[in-house]
């Protein structure tokens, strides 16, 4: 079954980047995660970190880490890019029979990108604790440059962020 997901969308892959070409020309996260471009299973990380756990006790916690950033994609003079923004995940197995992910971000655009971000990393933590037969406890999200986008102090969705805020505490 786990392979059959990752054939399909990669299979799919050239027109899920269509449906929005500026925004996903330089690739996307889960397309990153299943074909990096090197490495075991293909470049398949969350599939080998996936194997390695299921096959035998007393893996090396260390092992559960997947990359985002490429230095042979990424690497790139352009003044700015919009992706990839997050660099690493990892997902740390307990002895409660749950699993922790941590995911890193260089910058992280805090208004339009992170809430999303952060729904998606969460469904992925969801998906790899049950692959590996564990249940998802929770997502660490550390953020190297947390950015506010250009948003005028005066945006109409700001402001009703704001007074929604102020009412909750």
């Amino acid at each position: 079954m786990l392979p059959k997901l990752f054939d399909t969308y990669l299979e799919n892959f050239p027109r899920i980047q269509a449906l929005s070409p500026k925004k996903n020309k330089r690739g996307l996260y889960f397309e990153r995660l299943i074909a990096y471009g090197s490495g075991p299973n293909n470049g398949n990380q969350l599939e080998y970190i996936i194997s390695q756990y299921k096959s035998r006790t007393g893996v090396r916690r260390s092992m559960f880490q997947a990359s985002i950033f490429d230095p042979a994609r990424d690497h790139i003079i352009d003044p700015r890019i919009p992706f990839p923004c997050l660099q690493h995940v990892s997902f740390i197995p307990q002895k409660n029979k749950s699993l922790i992910m941590n995911a890193f971000y260089a910058t992280q655009l805090l208004f339009n990108k992170a809430y999303g971000n952060y729904l998606g990393l969460c469904k992925l933590g969801n998906f790899m604790a049950h692959e590996m037969g564990l249940t998802f406890e929770r997502m660490n999200c550390f953020v190297g440059v947390a950015k506010m986008d250009n948003i005028p102090k005066k945006c109409p969705t700001l402001e009703e962020l704001k007074k929604v805020a102020r009412q909750a505490v």
